[in-house]
């Protein structure tokens, strides 16, 4: 579901770049397990009860602290009295939007309620200031970095930009090609093959030989390799290794293809991540049990590395936003999870994400993934040229 676009500096887009044009816009949308709400459902709550909870989920946000009538009423001298603003609340928490903790009166956000915000209540201006993009964009380009820097890079600033934890995927390349390879002798009969491909992926292994062979034989056959081979995808490699004589370049050959074809299975694909340590300072995240399956989510688990296929795979450039594990993902219940994917219309698309508790600031961390997952395209886009 399309909950808006950003446009302008203010909201997303990147400052005006040196080389290259970013991608265009990124819709932003909400995937669910359950059902999303529709426009229709914002008439479900009156102007009063979804001012009431965007009140409550921006002083949560801030506060982390249950949230009370009294406190609304007297900060922001709303013209109601406290028993209106309870009447209400009340209706909010009958509707499932907010809860009430047994051991305070006020009242925190439910994941529906964080829901019904980002779907309808939060402002689609903001986020990323002009200031911010410019000083993110002047660190990529201050240096000349391969695309693995970049990624390290890209999930350092998410991190430190948005205050939660950051991912960045390496980028699945639909149609990769090879660029160079490349034969060094390490010992009499064991040679390191390196693979370059034309999206500055590197991937190195080392080979075990039959029989001594020297370093000159290796370049011999390095060069027919790059002679016969460069410039063609895994496909058109095979089927012309496939008639190659059974001798040593064609062992070679059949190594550095069972490499390459490697590098276009996603399930290959690295993670780079970022800021652990900024959710474990979120109040939530105090008991030990709840650190140790965050630890688990951001480090170890298999729930990022499920959830990056269905963004791969989903129609358009939408930021996605999963709060609670939207009864899908029993492991992320305690936090959401903001994804954009990066990259090239039809020849490669990565990643890049935001984990944090679900009491997070919304408008910032998808101005933040969005603005990342734009530069990232930029970038990629003039690396192929």
């Amino acid at each position: 579901m399309t909950i808006g676009e950003f446009e302008g500096n203010e909201t997303g887009q990147p400052a005006k770049r040196k080389a290259g044009r970013p991608r265009k816009n990124i819709e932003t949308s909400v995937q669910s397990g359950t059902s999303v709400a529709s426009n229709s459902d914002a008439g479900k709550l009156s102007d009063r009860q979804r001012a009431i909870l965007r009140i409550i989920i921006q002083e949560f946000t801030a506060t982390a602290a249950p949230v009370s009538s009294e406190a609304i009423v007297n900060k922001y001298r709303l013209p109601y009295s406290s028993a209106t603003v309870r009447n209400e609340m009340a209706e909010l928490e009958q509707g499932g939007y907010i809860s009430h903790p047994h051991t305070s009166a006020g009242r925190v956000p439910s994941d529906l309620g964080y829901r019904y915000f980002v779907e309808h209540l939060m402002e689609r201006s903001g986020g990323l200031s002009s200031i911010e993009q410019t000083t993110i964009q002047h660190q990529f380009y201050q240096i000349q970095l391969e695309l693995t820097e970049w990624l390290r890079l890209a999930a350092s600033v998410t991190a430190r930009t948005s205050h939660n934890a950051a991912l960045v995927s390496t980028p699945r390349v639909y149609d990769n090609r090879l660029k160079h390879v490349q034969l060094v002798g390490v010992q009499e009969r064991v040679a390191l093959l390196v693979v370059v491909t034309q999206d500055g992926t590197i991937k190195e292994q080392m080979l075990t030989l039959d029989e001594p062979v020297t370093q000159n034989e290796l370049t011999q056959v390095t060069n027919r390799l790059n002679t016969l081979l460069s410039n063609l995808n895994w496909v058109k490699m095979e089927a012309r290794i496939k008639d190659w004589p059974d001798d040593f370049n064609k062992m070679i050959a059949n190594r550095m293809l069972e490499t390459f074809k490697s590098l276009d299975r996603y399930k290959d694909a690295q993670i780079y991540r970022d800021g652990l340590v900024n959710i474990l300072d979120q109040p939530e995240f105090t008991d030990i049990g709840r650190v140790r399956q965050v630890v688990q989510v951001i480090e170890n688990g298999q729930v990022i590395t499920n959830i990056i296929p269905e963004i791969l795979s989903s129609d358009g450039n939408a930021v996605q936003v999963i709060i609670g594990g939207d009864n899908r993902f029993d492991d992320l219940r305690l936090l959401s999870v903001v994804l954009a994917r990066y990259g090239i219309d039809g020849q490669m698309a990565g990643v890049v994400g935001i984990v944090g508790p679900t009491r997070m600031e919304y408008n910032r961390s998808i101005s933040t993934v969005q603005y990342i997952a734009n530069l990232l395209s930029g970038l990629v886009s003039e690396r192929r040229g």
